[in-house]
């Protein structure tokens, strides 16, 4: 083979080469959002497009509050919602950006259960306990709603792991940090070649249908749950605790699946009036999750109708007779609508759906394209409902009554001085004189704890206050605790009961609940059974005929450091 025969075929062999890469390079570079046909729709509702489950520099995201606003601004968004960890620090500055965004500033709660994202509430004077339940009352006196946070993290410690629990919450039903994870080493290098050729593709291609869906098909089974998807977004990608990337961008990640909230009137400017309606459009359930990167998604509608009367997404009909199920809107050619009553298939087929339906059920619809496993657009449900499953479903969504407690035994009616104890730490500030004549809900004598909370510093790292009883006391064949409980702001603080132990350094082990405490008056019952041990692996259980001490304690793990107040309790009872 001649000189000159080898260099034309290094050539050729070259070209080839070049082709082989060109190409599919060239197709992740060009690849652009399917088109839509367009249409008129047949509702009147105006839809604002939003992201849910954003972190900022107050938690672990690597931007600002104004970043984010303007990432969401630079892709097309209305609205986007804050959820930085267990923090409303950037609450003051929510509104409207200068870029004409609606910010909104909710939290993400860590407790035992997952994380729940919580929104629609004012600033706190407390923290939430750490137990879901707690959390979900709180939320519920506050008028907020919330969401189980990414239900199928591949970490355990983030994956939601109590879906009996009761509450009217609602699911994740996509979310980015979760696909990211799942996707593997193999997945992310892959995304991490297409992301700086064309971002929405390279995350796109990262999206498979989660198994949350199918969660969440079980829970509407039971009682209503809104279903959004979570950006998680954190402006920057953590392959190690060392190891950030400045990929994806937050506006990177906005632009791949937005919530569509349907709502009555147009955002009006008025930060105050449209969050309401937000946050109501969330509760009810009236919006839907969509691919905006994978084709335009801003025009779907899904109604019900009967007798000229129509319902949408998130609407309770009455199981009264046969209905007209329709959906579709500005659709991609070849976008296949299918129709789910309680997660089984009623109709599926390519374009608009038009379809009868008389059973009675949980209707929600699904948009898939051709190549993409996760759905273009899932719906929320439209509930039809007999008064029997909707009395049912009522049931499910409540939350535990209180404890009904018919005989109880006194154990401290805190008229004079007793076996109470003020203790503090040397940096809180503490009233020692803590019985108050006449402070107590019928005009008797009330204990008291004021208290000024100290800073952590590293000589004193832990701040509290608290009232304590280190009396030995026999509790066995005893439910529980019961007092009356009122302070002059909305606080929460820990009631603790300790059993004898002499292989603790105090020679007991501490078992506690929460309690949270309101201006006005209130009784609160505090079941043994519900008492969970301060070190969360601890084994063992309470030895109520070995209780060593009672304890009311306010610290930071319950109030932020610096707090002032006065929490009265009186009354203290067993039963």
């Amino acid at each position: 083979m001649t000189r000159e025969t080898r260099r034309a075929i290094r050539r050729t062999v070259a070209a080839v080469a070049l082709l082989v890469v060109s190409v599919p390079v060239w197709r992740v570079a060009a690849w652009r959002p399917l088109r839509v046909v367009p249409v008129d729709l047949p509702d009147s509702f105006v839809r604002v497009s939003g992201v849910v489950h954003v972190h900022t520099t107050h938690s672990d995201g690597s931007g600002q509050l104004v970043d984010v606003a303007a990432a969401a601004a630079a892709a097309g968004l209305d609205f986007v919602i804050v959820t930085d960890h267990n923090s409303l620090a950037a609450k003051p500055d929510e509104g409207y950006s200068q870029a004409g965004v609606l910010t909104v500033v909710g939290t993400e709660i860590s407790n035992r259960e997952g994380h729940l994202l919580a929104v629609g509430l004012p600033q706190l004077t407390y923290r939430f306990s750490g137990d879901a339940t707690d959390s979900l009352r709180d939320l519920a006196e506050l008028g907020s709603v919330s969401f189980a946070a990414h239900p199928e993290s591949a970490r355990e410690d983030l994956r939601w792991d109590n879906w009996d629990l009761p509450g009217s919450w609602g699911v994740e039903i996509l979310n980015g940090d979760s696909q990211w994870r799942a996707a593997g080493w193999t997945g992310l290098l892959g995304a991490l070649a297409r992301y700086p050729l064309n971002s929405d593709y390279a995350l796109l291609r990262l999206l498979r249908r989660p198994a949350a869906i199918d969660r969440w098909d079980e829970l509407l089974s039971r009682r209503r749950a809104t279903g959004i998807t979570g950006a998680d977004a954190h402006g920057t990608l953590r392959l190690a605790a060392s190891f950030p990337l400045p990929v994806p961008s937050y506006d990177a990640v906005f632009r791949i699946a937005q919530n569509y909230v349907l709502l009555e009137r147009p955002l009006s400017g008025n930060a105050a009036e449209d969050t309401a309606a937000l946050v109501a459009a969330l509760a009810t359930g009236r919006l839907y999750v969509g691919l905006g990167a994978l084709a335009p998604a801003d025009r779907f509608y899904f109604l019900a109708e009967r007798a000229g009367a129509r319902w949408t997404m998130g609407d309770d009909v009455p199981a009264a007779g046969p209905l007209r199920v329709r959906a579709g809107g500005a659709l991609p050619a070849n976008a296949r609508l299918t129709l789910y009553r309680d997660a089984t298939v009623v109709a599926s087929g390519e374009g608009n759906l038009d379809q009868r339906v008389a059973e009675p059920g949980v209707y929600r619809v699904e948009a898939h394209l051709p190549g993409w496993d996760m759905p273009w657009i899932v719906s929320n449900p439209i509930y039809v409902l007999t008064e029997a499953d909707r009395a049912r479903r009522l049931r499910a969504a409540a939350l535990p009554e209180p404890v009904v407690v018919r005989e109880t035994t006194v154990l401290a009616a805190f008229e004079t001085a007793s076996s109470f104890t003020p203790v503090a730490d040397a940096a809180t500030t503490l009233d020692t004189q803590f019985i108050e004549p006449g402070a107590g809900p019928d005009g008797s004598a009330a204990a008291r704890i004021t208290f000024q909370l100290g800073i952590p510093t590293e000589d004193h790292p832990s701040p509290f206050a608290s009232l304590g009883s280190y009396a030995p006391r026999d509790l066995s064949g005893r439910d529980g605790l019961m007092l009356s409980v009122r302070s002059d702001m909305p606080y929460r603080f820990w009631i603790q009961v300790r059993d004898f132990n002499p292989a603790k350094p105090e020679g007991a082990d501490t078992w506690q609940a929460s309690v949270r405490s309101s201006t006005e008056w209130q009784e609160v019952t505090v079941p043994f059974e519900g008492l969970r041990n301060v070190i969360d692996d601890a084994d063992g259980t309470l030895d109520l005929g070995e209780t060593r001490a009672i304890v009311f304690l306010v610290d930071t793990g319950a109030l932020a450091p610096g707090t002032d107040g006065t929490i009265w309790i009186d009354d203290l009872r067993v039963y």
